[in-house]
């Protein structure tokens, strides 16, 4: 992205600014470029089709507006699409009723938080009409309460890691020798002591370090610790999603062709690339809005992203959505930061979220 796109963005008059603002809208709600004598009429001011044509002219000078071959009329460029969401865009706010369909589909779901996900992509998708996507909750800087070990025969062990903040983890461990119970109650103690109280991060990172003067009783079990720490301390695999929307997405006119068709569903099918996209959306605003070529991957310098992070103690996730750069920015940026919200206040409406095993 951009570090400060508006260092990019020509200052523009009045007149400028409200035909260019009336281009970005007409193709939003057409899909089809803006010719002079349309805008002409959907102002309703005194401006002739002729001075409109040569401020259309002058914003494509600029760089602001595009002028495609197949057409007589101009549609918004990636830096015209991004004046008008920093200057020209009016807020949008969602409708009661809108907000009220919404909250209906998150009602009686159970707490399981792969449920929470799903249904938040499939709402989404469909108020949007585009991909949506909802990241995991990554938990890194939650704190560790303790782990227990319990023995489930003589040749299996169950590690269960429990979380300050709730969430519980269990791991069936196969051992090469039995234990004596006394003795898997000492590493137990040994280990809650050396690492209770740490965030998983703090114990992925110095697990060994801990553990590095820790007795000879049952090394193996010890190192089965410190070998498997990525797996056994990381509470969600930081790449696992919902994604919604692939029919809607493919619905929209930019995809119709064979090319543009095979490029979207390349990148649906690429879990790095989506990772990267919404995770690279940082802003200072609530909903973060990438246009285009501001896309740091190539295969999505004709789509736009729109992502923000939801919230709960110590977690945190990213929920947005991926569509041509033809959008409603106004209207998708509500939904996106309600959307937010929702699967924040379901977070945090316990410990009780779970994770199914």
């Amino acid at each position: 992205m951009f570090d400060d796109p508006r260092a990019n963005i020509p200052n523009l008059s009045p007149r400028e600014r409200q035909i260019l603002s009336a281009v970005v809208q007409h193709f939003i709600l057409t899909a089809t470029p803006a010719g002079s004598r349309q805008l002409s009429r959907r102002l309703g001011i005194d401006l002739s089709a002729a001075t409109v044509r040569n401020v259309m002219a002058d914003l494509e000078e600029m760089g602001l507006l595009c002028h495609p071959h197949t057409s007589a009329g101009r549609v918004p460029s990636d830096l015209g699409y991004r004046l008008y969401v920093n200057d020209l865009m009016e807020t949008c706010v969602l409708t009661t009723a809108e907000k009220e369909a919404i909250e209906r589909e998150f009602e009686g779901i159970s707490q399981e938080l792969d449920e929470i996900m799903a249904v938040t992509a499939r709402v989404l998708s469909s108020a949007s009409r585009l991909l949506a996507i909802v990241m995991v909750p990554t938990l890194d800087d939650a704190r560790l309460h303790r782990v227990d070990l319990v023995r489930v025969s003589q040749s299996r062990l169950l590690v269960v890691i429990s979380l300050e903040s709730g969430p519980v983890k269990t791991i069936m461990v196969e051992l090469e020798q039995s234990i004596p119970e006394e003795q898997l109650q000492q590493i137990s103690h040994v280990i809650n002591h050396r690492l209770s109280g740490l965030t998983l991060a703090q114990v992925r990172a110095e697990i060994g370090e801990r553990f590095a003067n820790l007795p000879a009783t049952h090394p193996g079990l010890v190192r089965f610790f410190i070998d498997s720490a990525e797996r056994l301390f990381s509470f969600s695999d930081r790449d696992e999603m919902k994604i919604g929307g692939r029919a809607e997405v493919l619905s929209q006119p930019e995809f119709s062709d064979p090319l543009s068709m095979r490029g979207i569903i390349e990148l649906i099918e690429d879990k790095d690339i989506i990772v990267h996209l919404l995770q690279d959306q940082k802003s200072e605003d609530r909903v973060a809005i990438s246009i285009g070529s501001e896309n740091p991957d190539a295969r999505a310098k004709g789509l736009s992203v729109l992502a923000s992070s939801y919230y709960s103690p110590s977690a945190s996730g990213k929920v947005g959505v991926i569509g041509p750069t033809r959008m409603d920015y106004s209207k998708l940026k509500s939904l996106v930061e309600f959307t937010a919200r929702i699967i924040q206040r379901h977070m945090e409406s316990g410990s009780q979220v779970k994770r199914k095993r």
